[in-house]
Parts: C-alpha cells; structure tokens; sequence
C-alpha cells in the first residue's frame, strides 16, 4: 500500500496513474500469454468461449501495453499528446509483429499441434520478457533517476 501523507493533487495523480498503468500492464500481459496461445492453436481457447476471442485480446493488448508504454519512466519529460502517440505505435507494432511470428509458426508446423502451441507460448514469453529488458535498459538511461534497480535485467549488462 502507498503512503500518500502529505502528498499534492499532482503527485496523487500521477500515483494513481501509475497504479494504473501497472493493473492495465498485467491485463495486457495476460492477453499476450493467451494470444499467443489462441493464435498457435485455436482449438484451445475455442473449447471455453463460445466466439472468437481474438478481437478482445488483441484489443486488450494494445490497450495494455500501450499503457505500461506510456507509464514508464523514460517518457515522462514528452508531451501528453505525443506520449499517447508514442505508447499506442509501440504497442501496436510489438503486438502486430508478435502475432504475426505467432501465425508464421502455426503455418510452418500446423502438423503437429502440441509443438505449435509450445513453440506459441515460449515465443511469447521470450518476447515478452525482452520487451521489458529492453524497457528497463531504456528507463535506466533516461533522465529521470527514480527508476528501481532490477538485478535479474542488470545482469544483461556486459560490464
């Protein structure tokens, strides 16, 4: 739990909205590990919805990693408008790129449906877990120094 104290309306807000962005982070973080999923192997996720549940997990991807984008320290000194704009490509590009490397390994194993939906699920989360690191090492150059220190992604460093 944050303790907000004395703290002003600005910094209750920003608070707030990086609270926030942390929940829509995770909700995007969850609809890429069951994207990935979906888009190897279909017929797992069709077996608990009665639809296609593609359209809802892409749109909660974009819109949570759009999120986690634009709550990171590195873009913080950028203007709200292009921070959005900045945050929504970023997130639309390492979606759409992600879901297509889905879709080039269901199309070049879609014999074997167990190694598809392995190979779906451990691209995604390779992807996913550099996307933070990537993240992180931005963040940590950033001008602003408020940034925690992460030992697993500071072991990535050379020096």
């Amino acid at each position: 739990m944050t303790n907000y104290g004395a703290a002003t309306d600005e910094e209750l807000f920003e608070q707030f909205c990086e609270d926030f962005a942390t929940v829509a982070g995770m909700q995007g973080r969850v609809a890429y590990l069951l994207m990935s999923i979906h888009v190897a192997n279909p017929c797992i996720l069709h077996r608990f919805f009665s639809y296609d549940p593609s359209t809802v997990l892409y749109t909660n991807m974009v819109y949570g990693i759009g999120l986690m984008l634009y709550a990171r320290p590195n873009m913080r000194p950028i203007g709200n408008i292009n921070r959005i704009i900045f945050s929504l490509l970023g997130s639309l590009m390492f979606n759409f790129s992600s879901v297509a490397v889905f879709d080039h390994i269901r199309e070049r194993f879609f014999r074997k449906p167990f190694l598809v939906t392995f190979l779906g699920f451990i691209s995604g989360r390779f992807f996913m877990l550099h996307l933070l690191a990537y993240l992180y090492h931005v963040d940590i150059r950033s001008r602003s120094r408020n940034v925690p220190r992460n030992s697993t992604f500071d072991s990535m460093y050379i020096d």
